[in-house]
């Protein structure tokens, strides 16, 4: 029986090996990460179940000490610590890719391999070969066969770029590693055929080696072709992760801002320069390599656990000659190096910590066997009770995840009530998801325009957009309230309490105090500037407006809207000196004769007229598209009064704390 259990246990090892890198579904809104996450989930569960069941049926538990296992735990640790210290969303930051669950699973993993598999080269031949298929669906998709024998695919399907990593730079790292794989073996496997005392390998496996040299080196080059050309990655600069992983220490120098909430931090800490580059405009989710993301999220104790890690690598160098540990050895050494160039990579984290558990097996230092009928239930009925409360919440977190991302579907289509009950659905398996929540409110604020902009309103209709109204804004709250860090959110319940000015008595004063808790959680943001000098504008509040644009074009000297906007307030304040100022400033930022340079041209030839005086000099710059504040909405009569408890709930900004 137990030669069986072994069996089945390498079988479902390779298995995972192969499926994970390959897997994804289009039934959720990530089709990529969070199935592969999902995927690793239940594998886990099952080996766990298998190891248990072995310990039962051969009464005695057996564990092997290696010397990662320190530095592993003290990982997975750091992590946990983290999300409960630093996150005040701990059920997502367990849920999501790369999160605190992740990190469990695959400390389990890694304990996985090291002790129960005993079969190394299937798994790592079930990598290599995940990798050649792989490959393959690169040099089909780069060559667009899809579309040459008319596949009748869905778009995102026949993309050049696509790929089942999720992304061409997680292919690229994972290529990488299984071409240095494959030529370790090849490599050993020429010396075996040589020599007699090295470990010699079956002609079939040589062919497979050689097969597989052939698929990844192409597979490779077409993936680093179109990363060096037609599909460049939009990474954060390396200056700019170290900012924000040094200002963030200053706050949580010990376990960061958790799991998962790089966000946060770049939100709060990215410095104004970074507006200065082309792209401003956009919130990274990630630092520039793993060590300064590390270092941002887990903070000190989760980066020196990592740093640990590699000592002990490093340490255990070549202790071992047999083909497939030092190859692994090897391919270890490599993902570091790589996380030292790149973002955090899901992918990369699974094969680094398999190969962790097939040379920690080799290294092993002392195993530990307590023979017993009582200690394998002690250890089996837990791990049972465990997985089986996973089980459902995941199973819940699963299908709340399908339930939204058929109600974007369904929003795509324009069916309003399916969205809305989809929606509904998802909040109620997973009401710890921010982004349902932050979907549902703008679901519920679009019905209610929708029924807004009827010509007559009957008693009923305003009852139904008070409805609306409230559980828009109830839902924004509530996004607030499960991550008060997060400027997204707020930035969301601005925009709500916006389009309900007109609405709603009150609703002003609310959009600028969101706005400004919003701004003190992203303060180099110039876009919220823009937008709160937007509302100041539309209020007629000229002072306030101005105040607003002048720091936006503070933040961002080469913003053309900026000065546009603030042209405009100057004009409406009468000021038209300084209006004429920021006109001609707004001119030198666009290019000359684009449609943006002749209608800012029109504008300050008007308010030269009203000041005397003749148009000056222009610049040549990059295109901006200029637009003044956008007005109010319409609004209904009698505005709707709303119960109390409908303003934001404004506490001292909330920031990173130890």
């Amino acid at each position: 029986m137990s030669k069986h259990i072994q069996k089945i246990v390498n079988g479902v090892s390779a298995t995972l090996a192969f499926l994970l890198p390959l897997f994804f579904l289009p039934l959720t809104t990530d089709f990529f990460e969070f199935n592969k996450n999902i995927l690793l989930y239940c594998f886990v569960a099952v080996l766990l179940v298998i190891w248990a069941l072995k310990m039962l049926l051969e009464k005695r538990v057996v564990f092997h000490r290696t010397p990662f296992d320190l530095p592993v735990l003290a990982v997975a640790a750091a992590f946990l610590l983290s999300l409960f210290m630093a996150n005040p969303n701990k059920l997502e930051a367990l849920i999501l890719p790369q999160g605190g669950g992740t990190t469990a699973a695959l400390t389990l993993l890694y304990f996985i391999v090291a002790n129960l598999v005993t079969n190394y080269q299937l798994l790592i031949t079930a990598l290599i070969a995940s990798a050649n298929l792989m490959a393959i669906l690169a040099v089909f998709s780069f060559l667009e066969f899809a579309k040459v024998w008319n596949l009748n695919l869905p778009d995102w399907l026949i993309q050049k770029t696509f790929t089942p990593a999720g992304g061409l730079l997680p292919l690229a790292a994972f290529l990488g590693i299984a071409l240095a794989l494959a030529t370790g073996l090849g490599y050993h496997a020429a010396k075996g055929s040589r020599n007699r005392e090295t470990q010699k390998f079956s002609l079939p496996f040589i062919s497979f080696l050689a097969l597989s040299l052939l698929l990844l080196l192409g597979g490779l080059g077409v993936t680093l072709f179109q990363l060096a050309t037609s599909a460049r990655p939009l990474l954060l600069p390396y200056q700019t992760g170290w900012q924000i992983a040094i200002e963030t220490l200053k706050f949580s120098p010990l376990w960061g801002v958790g799991p998962g909430s790089f966000l946060i931090a770049f939100n709060q800490f990215r410095p104004p320069a970074f507006n200065l580059t082309d792209f401003w405009a956009i919130r990274f989710g990630v630092s520039a390599n793993y060590y300064f993301h590390l270092l941002t999220t887990v903070g000190a104790i989760g980066l020196g656990a990592y740093l640990f890690l590699i000592f002990r690598a490093v340490k255990t160098r070549f202790k071992t000659h047999k083909p497939e540990f030092l190859c692994s050895q090897i391919a270890i050494w490599l993902i570091f190096l790589i996380f030292l160039l790149l973002p955090p990579n899901f992918l990369l984290l699974f094969v680094l910590y398999i190969l962790l558990g097939i040379v920690g097996a080799a290294l092993t230092t002392r195993e530990y066997i307590e023979e017993s009928r009582i200690l394998p239930w002690i250890i089996f009925i837990p791990i049972f009770i465990f997985l089986i409360g996973a089980s459902y919440f995941l199973g819940r977190a699963y299908l709340a995840e399908v339930y939204f991302k058929q109600s974007l579907d369904a929003l795509s289509q324009n069916d309003g009530t399916k969205t809305y009950n989809l929606q509904i659905r998802a909040i109620t398996f997973a009401p710890y998801r921010v982004n349902y929540r932050l979907g549902y409110s703008q679901t519920n604020l679009a019905l209610a325009n929708s029924l807004a902009a009827k010509t007559d309103l009957s008693d009923q209709d305003r009852q139904n957009i008070s409805t609306l109204v409230q559980q828009a804004i109830a839902e924004g709250k509530a996004a607030v309230a499960l991550d008060p860090r997060n400027a997204v959110s707020w930035e969301n319940l601005a925009s709500i309490y916006r389009a309900l000015i007109n609405f709603a008595q009150g609703a002003d004063s609310w959009t600028i105090s969101a706005y400004q808790q919003t701004i003190a959680l992203d303060p180099a943001n110039p876009s919220l500037r823009l937008a709160l000098g937007g509302v100041y504008f539309s209020l007629q509040k000229w002072d306030e407006a101005i105040s607003s644009f002048e720091q936006t074009a503070s933040l961002k000297p080469n913003f053309a809207n900026g000065y546009y906007n603030l042209a405009a307030a100057y004009r409406e304040k009468q000021d038209f000196e300084k209006a004429v100022w920021a006109m001609e400033t707004t001119l030198s930022l666009v290019p000359k004769d684009s449609d943006d340079w002749n209608k800012a041209n029109a504008e300050l030839e008007a308010l030269k007229k009203k000041l005397g005086e003749k148009s000056g000099k222009e610049a040549k710059k990059p295109s901006q598209t200029l637009s003044q504040p956008q007005p109010l909405p319409t609004g209904i009569r009698p505005p709707l009064s709303l119960p109390t408890g409908m303003e934001p709930e404004i506490t001292p900004t909330p920031t990173i704390e130890e």
